[in-house]
């Protein structure tokens, strides 16, 4: 990634810039600012639809993160288009740790696949500018000095588990997009402070994601935990009590169905409040303290059970266990419980991890959620092979084929037959 074009070389022949406010119809006004600069200028039609995509991503990402006014500007010269989307947050654009699958997070890649040239810099403002351009690559600016370093903290994040920790943040960044996004729906009836914790707590996350990403990096393959060293500006510690309480908000409205992300797991949960805490509590000269499992088979649930008819799996013949996407067990056939070890009226109820060994309780709400955020199947549609917890605490290995039904109410149950392995 490039600083950003040179003011010089090609002469521009269209320069035109706009002003937007930090709400989600500026979306819309950046992507036809656009569309109406190239098409004027006498832009193909596939330049002109890449330049709205990828503006129509910056700016959602300027209103997500920055919570500021954002400036559009759009060049044309001989050499191609530049499209430049500044706001008011000092924080560089970052990629994260996402799956392929991913519904967000994707603007970097978007302009690696799609531009012939991107950047971002930090104004002298303090805020910063990321462009893209299409056509031919631009002349490059002379770089900047660098700036001085700000006051830093170490945090270490000891035992952190990799997989969980990746659909945390994956989670978190789909739950604060959507919960910023309905708060600036409502500012004009209400104030803003829950827009502007999103997105202070949009930064803390991406700030988060960023310091640990070395230490992720650096881990040997398929490690299920590391032992984590962040360096987080200081100035940024406060922000991680935002993010709490953003979440917080988030995770309620997703739990009410108020959201399209899934509610929030215990696991996932307990995650966030401890990674925010060590960030938090090291800060002011704690010692760290290591990350340790949570057994959360019998904790409540973020939602309700869906209206769905079960008789086609209590009623069944075959070894059936049908789920919901809260992980609440909502059905049991009788071989089902047999082959399981438990009672039909002890499962009905509780959450999936209660017949899952705990040492893969982490991996199992890992894959779940991804699941839900994202379509990413490991499990669903194939047979697998894996130890299922008795009731008496003993295991049996079973062979499952779980196919995913969605509802009309846009609910999601889980059907999984069992065999003996």
């Amino acid at each position: 990634m490039v600083e950003g074009p040179a003011s010089g070389g090609a002469p521009d022949l269209v320069h035109r810039e706009v002003g937007l406010a930090p709400e989600p119809a500026s979306v819309r006004r950046a992507r036809h600012a656009v569309e109406d600069t190239l098409r004027r200028a006498g832009q193909a039609e596939d330049v002109v639809d890449t330049a709205a995509l990828l503006v129509s991503e910056l700016v959602t990402n300027a209103v997500v993160h920055a919570r500021s006014s954002v400036g559009i500007t759009v060049t044309v010269n001989r050499r191609g288009v530049v499209v430049e989307v500044a706001d008011h947050s000092p924080h560089l654009p970052v990629q994260r740790s996402f799956t392929t699958d991913a519904t967000t997070g994707r603007g970097l890649e978007l302009l690696q696949a799609l531009s012939v040239q991107h950047g971002a810099r930090r104004t002298d403002s303090g805020g910063k500018v990321v462009w893209f351009a299409l056509g031919q690559p631009q002349p490059e600016r002379a770089e900047q000095a660098a700036p001085q370093p700000e006051p830093s903290v170490e945090v270490r994040l000891l035992h952190l588990p990799v997989g969980l920790y990746a659909t945390f943040l994956e989670h978190a960044a789909s739950l604060l997009r959507e919960h910023l996004m309905t708060a600036l729906d409502e500012a004009t009836r209400a104030d803003a402070s829950e827009a502007d914790d999103a997105a202070a707590g949009n930064e803390a996350l991406t700030v988060l994601a960023e310091a640990v990403a070395p230490s992720l990096a650096a881990a040997a393959p398929g490690a299920s935990s590391v032992d984590a060293r962040a360096q987080l500006p200081r100035s940024a510690v406060p922000r991680f009590l935002t993010l709490q309480r953003a979440l917080d908000r988030a995770v309620a409205q997703a739990a009410a169905g108020l959201l399209l992300a899934p509610a929030s797991q215990p696991e996932i949960r307990r995650l966030r409040i401890w990674c925010c805490d060590q960030v938090v509590n090291q800060a002011m000269g704690a010692d760290p303290e290591p990350w340790s499992r949570l057994d959360a088979s019998a904790a409540p649930m973020a939602r309700e059970s869906p209206a769905w008819d079960t008789s086609s799996v209590t009623a069944s013949d075959r070894a059936l266990l049908a789920a919901d996407d809260a992980n609440r067990i909502l059905a049991v056939s009788a071989p089902a419980a047999e082959l399981l070890g438990w009672s039909r009226e002890a499962l009905v109820g509780r959450r999936l991890v209660a017949i899952i060994p705990p040492r893969m309780h982490e991996a199992h709400i890992a894959g779940f959620v991804r699941f839900l955020l994202t379509g990413e199947r490991h499990v669903v549609g194939r047979r697998v092979e894996m130890p299922a917890l008795r009731q008496d605490g003993s295991e049996v290995q079973v062979g499952l084929l779980v196919e995913a039904h969605r509802l009309p109410s846009q609910r999601t149950v889980l059907v999984a037959e069992l065999d003996p392995a």
